[in-house]
């Protein structure tokens, strides 16, 4: 890997370019022909794409090298590299690599249409709802973004349970405590109307990057544009 060892990339859904589609394996392309919906087979394409732009960035081994399996949760994991994680929404896809311990990413584009006190009642611990009531309403997505970064970095998905994490967000501070008191690695990042979360099982904040990914080019740069939120450090 380069001298960070923490990357977040992303990207725009479009479609891929041939050269772009060559990097995939033939089940992730089988996978891509499962979907039903055109828009969630590009997510997933460009996901993949990208991801694997990414590890050869970091490794130098070709894109199209990788073997990339998922576990029954369906977190992605890089055979032998870096821990890997991917997120979409909206139009936002975006994916994360570390090469020490594991590292969880989730993007959320705010949505004022979205039930938001419904959802925390239904997902988030007593004490986050009461403070989210006094707070703007992208205080909510910020959690949210935490929590689900903290989940796949565990690798259990939401299915481990979003009110295992417990966060107040008073930038540039994360407050957050897990169910065993430990203090996890968590940063949170806006791009392009998008917020990010990231979560790591080791040390986080100083050796991160965001990079933008073309995926008709595939071309990566790194984007001089993202705003650091809040952090635990």
């Amino acid at each position: 890997m380069t001298q960070c060892s923490i990357v977040v990339t992303f990207t725009s859904l479009k479609e891929l370019s041939a050269t772009e589609l060559r990097k995939l394996s033939r089940l992730e392309l089988a996978r891509a022909g499962e979907f039903s919906s055109s828009r969630r087979q590009q997510e997933y394409l460009c996901g993949r794409a990208m991801l694997r732009t990414v590890l050869q960035q970091l490794t130098g081994e070709p894109a199209s090298s990788h073997e990339i399996t998922t576990n029954g949760e369906g977190k992605p994991d890089c055979v032998g590299g870096p821990a890997i994680s991917i997120a979409h929404s909206g139009d936002v896809v975006v994916c994360a690599a570390a090469d020490q311990g594991q590292i969880g990413v989730d993007v959320e584009i705010p949505d004022r249409r979205r039930d938001i006190v419904g959802i925390a009642n239904e997902y988030f611990a007593a004490d986050e709802i009461e403070w989210l009531s006094s707070q703007p309403a992208d205080r909510f997505y910020m959690l949210w973004v935490l929590k689900e970064a903290w989940l796949k970095a565990k690798g259990t998905g939401i299915a481990g349970g979003l009110d295992q994490l417990r966060c107040v967000v008073m930038p540039p501070d994360i407050g957050a405590l897990i169910s065993d008191d430990a203090i996890p690695n968590l940063s949170l990042h806006a791009i392009e109307g998008a917020l990010i979360g990231v979560a790591t099982t080791t040390a986080l904040q100083n050796n991160l990057i965001i990079d933008c990914w073309d995926p008709v080019t595939g071309r990566i740069e790194e984007y001089d544009n993202a705003q650091l939120i809040a952090t635990t450090a």
